[in-house]
């Protein structure tokens, strides 16, 4: 029981210390470019979800809305 707790405990603190890792590089990418941090922290958002793939969520919907006959 101990073993899964140890290994989510270790698991969490790695992510804290990935999260303060991005976080301390885009403060330093704000300062050395001297704008706003959160500027720069909604640039890198938007440039990662870009490089996502997620499709039009909204052509499923728009699928099913032209096969059903008008009533």
């Amino acid at each position: 029981m101990s073993n899964k707790i140890d290994g989510h405990d270790s698991g969490r603190d790695a992510s804290l210390r990935v999260s303060r890792q991005v976080r301390d590089s885009l403060k330093a990418a704000a300062a050395v470019m001297g704008r706003p941090l959160y500027d720069v922290t909604n640039e890198a958002i938007t440039q990662y979800l870009s490089g996502l793939k997620l499709g039009d969520p909204l052509a499923a919907i728009r699928r099913s809305a032209r096969q059903r006959p008008q009533t």
